[in-house]
């Protein structure tokens, strides 16, 4: 293991990060993982947070790829017509809401991500 990769222990089970967080092998990603990531962050995930990580998983299940920023934008108010749009998104994810939830998704980092 190189210096670039850390450990995280979720249930007993050893998940390695890269040096941004992201997982190394997306395939040892399970629900318990986003909520050590985000406890490790200092966030509790909410219904809001979950809708955006299941929605950016099914979209890069569906594309190949996450989706952009726009789309999340356009998603969002359908299940959240209260919303603020992208507001409301980067107060769930203050460091970019699509980033963020790939990262606690267990999806790899998006390359439009600098």
């Amino acid at each position: 293991m190189n210096d670039a990769t850390r450990q995280l222990f979720v249930d007993g089970r050893p998940v390695s990060l890269d040096a941004d967080g992201f997982l190394v092998d997306s395939g040892q990603w399970f629900p318990e993982v986003a909520e050590a990531l985000a406890e490790r962050d200092g966030v509790r995930l909410g219904e809001a947070h979950w809708w955006l990580i299941e929605f950016v998983r099914d979209y890069q299940a569906r594309y190949g790829n996450p989706p952009l920023m726009r789309v999340v934008v356009a998603e969002y108010p359908k299940r959240h017509p209260d919303s603020r749009g992208s507001r409301e998104l980067y107060r769930l994810f203050p460091e970019g809401p699509v980033r963020e939830a790939c990262r606690y998704g267990g999806l790899p980092k998006p390359d439009w991500c600098i």
